[in-house]
């Protein structure tokens, strides 16, 4: 980093910078050499990142740059000396610990994983060696989370480019490609929701492991990989930022014509579109279908997004070869409105941030439109090519999930009951016996180890009904369950349209006076909101808290550029300040008796 700092960044022509066109070596090292040498402009979100290896770093750090100027990030970037990895994550009173970071980057190698074994050492041998890594990598994580206050991205590893002797590698436990592979397993399954991953594996893969990890440049620059796939990098660690942060995407707005068939279904009516057997092009959409409904059935919603009339649109899926279906779609959006106007309206339909929403058009016209007008969406242009559609999706990264929940596989289900539920609600004239009609069962219960990692995907993603965004850590949420003073709550929905599944959870804590119960943390998923379902998990609350002997209940609302959907909830639910908020963005502490005899009304019975 240059001794002088420079100061008033342009912080938006910065990232115009970086998104104007796809990411070179040489953008990245100027423009990441200028933020590393800058202060964090005023009014722009900063994260405190630490990168520690037992490598060079110093051009990861200026990839990391870039990729949180994409984000809309500023960072300040703290790098640990060479080869000095695990002292300073373990030393409680090093550079690292005191910078406090917010996110901490651990670069591994494979010579971080691969001990020196014969090539005929023993599989209890080999497995000793892999557990003494994983519990060394245990201590690391442990070390750097600072009790859930900092993210830990973390490098898979990246098998060694020699081969040695061919296939008699692969029946070979001690074998250096195996002892990786192995590792990699063994840590992903140890750092489940306590590290993001960035699949470095995947990235050598794809890019050929001698050219990704060539000998020459680490015996030139002690560089765990050649910096020339530093673009490529960029989008593997925004994926997994985003995931550590709640950022990830949600849902994939989609075009129609020449984007989920060829041809237009206006014009050339549904025996004219190109889809399905009988030409390259209309395979080539067939199987992006199936891409797509695959998606579908691991969590991410889909929507429509067209300059076409309605009915004649959903004609396209009555074609013979379609692989979706019209209800696959949990919002139609189809006008000959702009198309921002349009995902905008989509936004509204399905309760979702602007930037969780992914558009994807071929018309390169329409994908600049809404990149100029909406720059929280991601826009993917397609092109005219439909054999790479799944390619230049994949290529982003934008579609991250650290693991698969109950509820990510039965979301496309949940989403189909909830516009079935909002299309009665459009035909009700009276809320009440609307409510009354939809025959909506909650049930409340202590999470039980099958849950954890959905109540902390919940911590991780949910944005708007979140009273502060503290986001616990699965680590976190396991010791609030090993904490027999702890109330850990967990609520379950369905209706007479289907299974929302769990899509609420609570946190809370005793106050240090012994009789005041405090709220931690209030989540709910967008699906379910204004189905009184916070007025059935209160009672719940206020029944346990009466059983325990508080006489006051406590909550607290942070707000956030994304939360103003809760910023009345204390007070609807019968609470009253307790502290005023003070300055702008400062928390505001809510208090009601737990015995208070005001009604807390609910449509939901018991399940």
């Amino acid at each position: 980093m240059s001794d002088e700092i420079a100061t008033g960044v342009d912080f938006p022509a910065l990232r115009a910078r970086l998104g104007a066109k796809a990411l070179s070596l040489p953008l990245i090292f100027s423009v990441g050499g200028e933020i590393l040498a800058a202060e964090p402009p005023p009014g722009v979100a900063v994260q405190r990142i630490a990168i520690l290896g037992s490598l060079t770093t110093d051009f990861i750090a200026r990839a990391a740059a870039c990729a949180l100027a994409l984000e809309g990030v500023w960072p300040v970037i703290y790098q640990a000396p060479f080869g000095s990895l695990i002292q300073e994550a373990l030393d409680p009173g090093s550079a690292l610990h005191r910078f406090a970071p917010d996110c901490v980057l651990l670069a591994t190698d494979w010579r971080d994983g691969v001990d020196p074994l014969p090539i005929g050492a023993d599989s209890d041998t080999i497995a000793a060696s892999r557990a003494d890594k994983v519990a060394l990598f245990e201590n690391l994580w442990q070390a750097l989370a600072r009790g859930g206050r900092c993210r830990i991205l973390q490098h898979l590893m990246v098998p060694p480019p020699m081969r040695f002797c061919g296939p008699a590698e692969r029946f070979a436990e001690a074998a250096p490609e195996r002892q990786v592979a192995a590792l990699n397993a063994a840590l992903l399954a140890a750092g489940r929701g306590r590290v993001s991953w960035i699949e470095t594996d995947r990235l050598a893969a794809e890019a050929g492991f001698v050219r990704f990890a060539s000998p020459a440049n680490y015996y030139a620059a002690r560089t765990g990989f050649d910096q020339r796939h530093l673009p490529d990098y960029v989008a593997y660690f925004r994926a997994a930022f985003r995931a550590a942060f709640g950022r990830a995407k949600k849902a994939l707005v989609l075009d129609l014509d020449n984007t989920l068939w060829g041809g237009v279904i206006g014009d050339d009516g549904v025996g004219g579109i190109t889809l399905g057997p009988g030409s390259p092009a209309g395979e080539a959409f067939a199987d992006w279908q199936d891409y797509l409904r695959a998606l579908r059935a691991r969590g991410i919603v889909l929507a429509v997004c067209s300059k076409n009339d309605p009915e004649i649109a959903a004609t396209g899926f009555t074609h013979p070869a379609t692989r979706l279906a019209r209800e696959d779609f949990a919002a139609f959006e189809c006008s000959w409105d702009n198309k921002a106007d349009g995902l905008k309206r989509i936004a509204q339909a399905l309760n979702l941030g602007l930037d969780s929403l992914i558009f994807l058009d071929d018309n390169p016209a329409e994908c600049d439109l809404v990149a100029g007008a909406l720059p929280e969406v991601a826009v993917v242009p397609l092109g005219d090519d439909p054999g790479r559609f799944i390619e230049k999706l994949d290529a982003a990264r934008w579609l991250y999930l650290e693991s698969y929940t109950a509820e990510d596989l039965a979301r496309a289900e949940a989403y189909a009951a909830r516009e079935a539920a909002a299309a009665e609600a459009r035909g009700a004239t009276d809320l009440g016996s609307y409510l009354d009609g939809l025959a909506m069962r909650g049930r409340i219960w202590r999470p039980e180890e099958g849950d954890i990692a959905r109540v902390a995907q919940l911590e991780q993603k949910t944005n708007q009904f979140n009273l502060t965004t503290r986001r616990f850590s699965e680590a976190e949420i396991r010791a609030f369950l090993a904490d027999d003073d702890a109330i850990v709550l967990a609520f379950h929905l369905r209706d007479k349209f289907g299974d929302h599944g769990l899509v609420s959870t609570l946190i809370a804590r005793p106050e240090a006076d012994g009789e005041t119960l405090h709220i931690a943390s209030w989540l709910m998923s967008c699906r379910v909101f204004s189905r009184t379902a916070e007025g059935f998990i209160l009672r719940h609350l206020l029944a346990l808290a009466r059983a325990r002997g508080f006489t006051h209940l406590t909550g607290e609302y942070r707000p956030t550029a994304k939360n103003g959907v809760v910023a009345d909830l204390y007070p609807r639910l019968g609470f009253t300040p307790r502290a005023a908020a003070g300055e702008a963005g400062a928390a505001l502490l809510w208090e009601r008796p737990v015995d208070a005899g005001d009604a807390i009304t609910t449509a939901i019975a018991p399940a």
